[in-house]
């Protein structure tokens, strides 16, 4: 049996504390504080993307946003 459209998009209870430890490592890493960093947004998407691919541990998913989060600072840093 398929699942419906509206169940594939939302999240359960779970998913949201295990990107909620995903975020709040994240910011860690970064040495950033979770509620004040100024790209929350995007680290928060990244991270949505990471769990959407499958991974379940907060840690893995937090090392992988971060790094991809310090990837585009310097990218956007660099730009003329």
């Amino acid at each position: 049996m398929s699942q419906h459209l509206f169940d594939q998009l939302t999240y359960s209870e779970d998913d949201w504390h295990i990107m909620e430890n995903a975020h709040i490592r994240a910011c860690e890493l970064l040495g950033e504080h979770p509620a004040h960093y100024e790209n929350n947004d995007r680290l928060a998407r990244t991270i949505m993307q990471v769990f959407g691919t499958g991974a379940r541990d907060y840690e893995i998913i937090a090392s992988i946003a971060a790094q991809r989060e310090r990837i585009m600072v310097y990218l956007l840093s660099t730009r003329h």
